[in-house]
């Protein structure tokens, strides 16, 4: 009777989560960074999901055809390149239909000709406070996504200044301080939902050091898992 159960046990394994992650553009390493940031999202999530990356800087695969193959889209980018109707209407679609989408980082500078796109994902970033140590903290501490981690931390980032800031968003991390001519402290982390689909924004990550920092993978798988629908 055991063997048989232990045949049996692989097809109970669930299916590994598929993510569209999508990279590219300037100032940022978008060749081994990303590599090295999947690995150690799989490591870290294996014992809650198991999970598939294709990595690319293919844009056309913004495409409603292209996009339905996938769980789960994370946006690595910083490029003001002009999508086409056809890529805008995927995005768009998609995600209002339910597909998670996890942005990173200079994303929130990207396609300026695009409003929709900053509305989609919460806010725009027009730019950046000095790169150097950057304090953060819980802007809801009680929040799963954020629960496991310090109340306040420190990176070594760019500490992005948030404009166009959508309402509705849930503020998770913010600065611990205001920077010069500004009127509050800078969010930093959000949720938010743009019809059906689940919204996770992280505005740091600039480099390796930033992205494998432990408090990083933890916030990141966190919000992933949140994005999907697997916390609360």
């Amino acid at each position: 009777m055991w063997p048989a159960v232990a045949l049996l046990l692989p097809l109970f394994q669930p299916a590994p989560v598929r993510v569209l992650f999508l990279v590219g553009g300037d100032y940022h390493d978008y060749d081994e960074a990303p590599r090295v940031l999947a690995d150690a999202l799989r490591k870290k999530m294996a014992g809650a999901v198991p999970i598939e990356f294709h990595i690319t800087k293919d844009l056309h695969l913004l495409r409603a055809e292209e996009l339905s193959k996938f769980d789960l889209l994370m946006l690595n980018l910083c490029q003001q390149t002009e999508l086409s109707d056809r890529q805008k209407e995927g995005l768009l679609g998609a995600v209002r239909g339910g597909l998670p989408l996890v942005a990173l980082h200079c994303t929130f500078w990207c396609f300026q000709s695009w409003p929709e796109f900053h509305r989609l994902l919460g806010a725009f970033v027009p730019g950046h406070a000095r790169f150097g140590p950057m304090c953060v903290e819980a802007a809801d501490a009680s929040n799963p996504v954020v629960s496991r981690l310090p109340f306040t931390f420190e990176l070594t980032d760019e500490p992005y200044l948030v404009d166009r800031r959508d309402p509705s968003m849930h503020v998770l991390i913010r600065t611990c301080k205001t920077y010069e001519k500004r009127d509050s402290a800078e969010p930093e982390v959000w949720t938010k939902t743009y019809s059906k689909g689940r919204v996770f924004a992280m505005t740091f990550g600039h480099d390796q050091r930033s992205q494998q920092d432990p408090n990083y993978i933890e916030l990141l798988s966190s919000g992933i898992l949140w994005a999907l629908g697997r916390g609360k």
